[in-house]
């Protein structure tokens, strides 16, 4: 794309290395925890006796989860018939049995790896219709005898829950109830995202799972819970057994109210200008998580804040497509543009699966195409606003990892006076390669200063 005759800025602005103190609290033992927590769910192993156990398998990029699904296994094979873990990944496998199994091993999933054979089959069994909601399982998760919900619990990119919670809600977002509505129903998930405009994705997933988990055809024997810091580490392993729905789903809120309070963010609520080093499926959902950079994923009006409690962001630069995503650029509509690496790296096919099945076709939208980090600046500053005293940038690694990120002086003035916060280098010239993009181990390697 030759963009030589668009307006550009040429003297890009100095940044401030400022990092960020965020509370970190850290399991010492994952594996020791998940015993732990396993006995919780599991008090008597005579419950276990000839069992066939599957355990799911999020497409997430969780830090521990090899090592939660390893442990789990090696709780469980002593005291059942067999361990199956369950690839539950919705649309996130590209639609197919084979990218689920390509996608739990990108995460560290192998049988090699954890113990017990992954299984991936995308053959559904609808069971049920509640309230207008068709509700799909995986044949995967019926052939077990019991099954355990493993995953990570915290906000969810493309839930919106109206405030006050509406009767009988428990406000659930990315957890328990998540992947099995949505992550055992394989392809079908898309059933869950029609409701989007009507009682909303989080009350169809919520209705979806009250129905699968109150019936015969699956036993759900409880939850293996992830909570992570704002540095992607595990700070806290929930073990829940499912004594009834609402006992089950009242443990996962609280547990969601834990994450959320543990979550990065950034430390200025307006900024004309955000550059995002690594968009991807293993940092959000969308890419990039929606809350943090106050977007909607269903659209929205740029320069607005989609809720207002959220950041206001004009314009969105994303720098790179993550290996972890295969392609899947989903979130990337939520940019105005990228770079040309982060063009080559996307499938456009998986890319419109994933938005789709979400109702989100907006988000497979291709943004402008620059050659390199310093060309997307220069461009991005021309088009966007800036303030009396300059333009308030940020450049960050992801909205998964911001600790430490770069600002321009307007934006420091602009640093809320409850977030705990440290210039560590005053401002100054970015640093760039030779090709053009930021030397981001310049900024974010362990020897960065």
């Amino acid at each position: 794309m030759k963009l030589d005759l668009c307006p550009r800025v040429r003297n890009l602005p100095p940044f401030a290395v400022v990092e960020q103190v965020f509370a970190r609290p850290r399991v010492p033992d994952v594996r020791a925890a998940v015993f732990q927590k396993m006995h919780k769910i599991f008090p008597d192993s005579a419950a276990l006796v000839d069992k066939i156990v599957g355990l799911t398998m999020p497409s997430r990029g969780i830090r521990d989860i090899q090592t939660v699904v390893r442990s789990a296994v090696e709780f469980l094979k002593p005291r059942c018939k067999e361990v199956r873990v369950l690839t539950a990944m919705g649309t996130h496998g590209g639609g197919t049995a084979d990218g689920e199994l390509e996608m739990a091993g990108s995460r560290g999933v192998t049988e090699a790896s954890v113990g017990a054979r992954v299984c991936s089959r995308m053959e559904t069994r609808h069971i049920a219709t509640v309230d207008g909601v068709e509700v799909h399982v995986s044949e995967d998760a019926l052939a077990c005898d019991l099954v355990v919900l493993v995953n990570r619990i915290k906000d969810h990119t493309d839930i919106d829950w109206p405030i006050p919670l509406p009767a009988g809600r428990y406000g659930l977002e990315s957890g328990f109830a998540k992947i099995l509505a949505l992550g055992l129903s394989k392809m079908q998930a898309i059933e869950m995202h029609k409701h989007i405009p009507g009682i909303g994705l989080g009350a169809a997933i919520e209705t979806s799972a009250r129905r699968t988990i109150g019936g015969t055809e699956l036993k759900i024997a409880g939850g293996l819970g992830i909570v992570e810091n704002a540095f992607d580490e595990t700070a806290e392993i929930i073990g829940a057994p499912v004594e009834t729905v609402d006992h089950f789903f009242a443990t996962e809120a609280a547990a969601l109210e834990r994450s959320r309070a543990l979550m990065p963010s950034l430390p200025v609520m307006d900024l004309d200008l955000l550059y995002c080093a690594y968009l991807g499926k293993d940092k959000s959902g969308q890419g990039m998580h929606t809350k943090t950079i106050g977007r909607s994923p269903y659209g929205y009006i740029q320069g607005q804040a989609w809720k207002p409690s959220m950041p206001r962001i004009h314009t969105i630069i994303g720098g790179r497509l993550t290996e972890g995503s295969h392609g899947n650029a989903i979130g990337v509509g939520l940019c105005q543009f990228i770079t040309r690496r982060f063009d080559e790296a996307v499938d456009w096919e998986r890319t419109a699966v994933n938005c789709l099945s979400a109702l989100t076709p907006n988000q497979a939208m291709r943004p402008i195409v620059c050659e390199n980090d310093r060309d997307a600046l220069e461009l991005a500053l021309a088009v966007c606003p800036s303030s009396a005293t300059g333009v308030r940038a940020a450049l960050i690694l992801s909205t998964l990892e911001m600790t430490r990120l770069l600002l321009t002086p307007a934006a420091m003035d602009d640093i809320a006076c409850t977030v705990d916060a440290l210039v560590v280098a005053e401002p100054a010239p970015l640093h760039f390669d030779a090709e053009g993009h930021l030397e981001l181990d310049h900024y974010w390697s362990e020897n960065a200063s």
